[in-house]
């Protein structure tokens, strides 16, 4: 089958029959990426779906040696990229009609020797989905010196495929009523970050732990800063966090709504939220500027011309398959707005990390004065 290559924002059509590659955004930051996976186990907490030990898989991306042997590692794992199939499959794409290329990360390399420890920045992907959905932004944070540690929140993420070739499956529906989001997925997806960051803890001091890590990660991660960020529901379950363990010193919500206790009782940690063009909580509770229970910095931006799936690699994705002429661009601009997809990137990208940079003293600017200087006009305030 004839493969064609299509990269943002290049257009066009493929012929019947042709296969459209499908090209991941190349990191700015001046480290080679590695890529990594961990397997956990919670001994002491049960999965709320199955009764049995709680399990994790956690895709790590890092800062590794320049030099080394070996190819890229795909650009999804396996449960991240039946999803994508699934995805894509119900809005009308067959999967015989496109292929991911490979990301821009290496697979197991040894962790980067020079230089300090990296900051970790915990990543809790949108519900249903599984890690891999935010590789554009995983691997830019840490071409730029950030560990990115992305969780698997298992039989909520749409697909988890462990080491030992078992899948576990979502058992969650997609319109669960906002309560069970509330009182059981965010929840667990809170106690699944703090178990998560136990480990990354206990790597640092223990051998064996650390023995499951690429070599040199365990002792370049600096757990005196610590940050989160995720989309969608991955976002409330940031906020979250950062209210219950204090530890999280920052965090940023992608589009995703306020639930939880955090919504009355607020954080003290600084947040940074970007809200799709017509996102439905903007302005609503926990969003609106004036948070009356919250007392640290909260910036709740949005970024015009996007929607919601515009915080995950579908901007990249689905404007490609347009351009092939795929996937309709009403389909397209329902789902990632008409935004040029490597500006909503860019922008993404240089707010997200410049963020974290302030907060972690990597820049030589507060956080207010670090986002506000950024002064893009696509990203705007409340009225």
């Amino acid at each position: 089958m004839a493969a064609a290559t299509v990269s943002v924002p290049s257009c066009g059509t493929t012929a019947p029959g042709d296969s459209v590659v499908v090209l991941l955004p190349v990191p700015t930051g001046p480290n080679t990426v590695g890529v990594t996976e961990l397997h956990v186990t919670d001994s002491r907490r049960t999965d709320p779906w199955t009764g049995a030990t709680r399990e994790l898989l956690v895709q790590i991306w890092y800062p590794a040696q320049p030099s080394g042997e070996g190819a890229a590692a795909a650009w999804m794992p396996p449960g991240g990229r039946s999803a994508q199939e699934a995805y894509l499959a119900g809005l009308g794409v067959p999967e015989t009609r496109w292929s991911l290329g490979p990301s821009h990360s290496y697979p197991n390399r040894p962790a980067r020797e020079a230089g300090g420890r990296f900051p970790v920045l915990l990543n809790s992907p949108g519900m249903g989905d599984a890690t891999g959905w935010s590789t554009a932004q995983a691997e830019d944070l840490a071409s730029h010196g950030y560990v990115v540690a992305a969780i698997n929140h298992t039989h909520e993420a749409f697909a988890v495929q462990f080491p030992d070739g078992r899948v576990e499956r979502t058992v969650v529906p997609l319109d669960s009523p906002r309560e069970v989001l509330r009182d059981l997925l965010v929840p667990t997806r809170v106690a699944d970050t703090r178990f998560v960051l136990d480990e990354l803890a206990a790597a640092t001091t223990d051998r064996r732990l650390a023995t499951g890590l690429p070599v040199g990660l365990a002792e370049r991660l600096d757990l005196s800063a610590v940050g989160m960020f995720g989309h969608s529901l991955g976002g409330s379950t940031t906020v979250q966090s950062m209210h219950d363990e204090p530890s999280i010193r920052a965090g940023v919500n992608l589009d995703g709504p306020i639930l939880g206790s955090v919504t009355t009782d607020g954080t003290p940690q600084p947040l940074l939220m970007l809200a799709s063009h017509a996102s439905p909580w903007f302005g609503n509770v926990g969003w609106e500027p004036n948070w009356p229970s919250n007392s640290g910095v909260k910036m709740p931006l949005r970024v015009a011309g996007t929607e919601h799936m515009s915080f995950s690699d579908q901007q990249t994705i689905l404007p490609q398959l347009t351009a092939a002429g795929l996937l309709p661009a009403t389909t397209t601009a329902k789902a990632v707005g008409g935004i040029d997809p490597q500006r909503s990137i860019d922008l993404q990208r240089t707010y997200v990390r410049t963020f974290f940079d302030a907060v972690f003293g990597r820049s030589d600017s507060g956080v207010v004065e670090a986002i506000n200087t950024l002064d893009h006009p696509e990203v705007v305030g409340p009225r």
